[in-house]
């Protein structure tokens, strides 16, 4: 679904291209939305929680720099990534239940 709601990017990027990253944020954001359930991991909730929300503070209130959105979801995501995985790790290794 992300590849076709990035099509929304282009107006906006026409309007103001400083409000590219942060409206990617956004989107991104709202993209993770549906993963926590299915996979059952809230980590998900918070990954897009914080996307969103900078995602907003950055249009808001530093739309005069364009690169800060991406530095700022590329953080948000490289974090999120190592608490997955060492999420991921824990789980292989606790013994099994069943």
């Amino acid at each position: 679904m992300l590849p076709f709601s990035m099509l929304l990017l282009v107006p906006v990027g026409l309007y103001n291209l400083n409000l590219f990253f942060p409206a990617l944020m956004v989107l991104l954001g709202a993209h993770y939305l549906p993963f926590a359930t299915p996979h059952g991991m809230r980590m998900f909730l918070f990954l897009a929680g914080i996307l969103i929300g900078v995602g907003v503070v950055i249009a808001h209130y530093f739309s005069g720099t364009f690169s800060l959105g991406a530095w700022a979801g590329g953080l948000a995501l490289f974090a999120f990534a190592w608490m997955g995985r060492a999420i991921a790790i824990g789980e292989a290794s606790a013994p099994s239940t069943h």
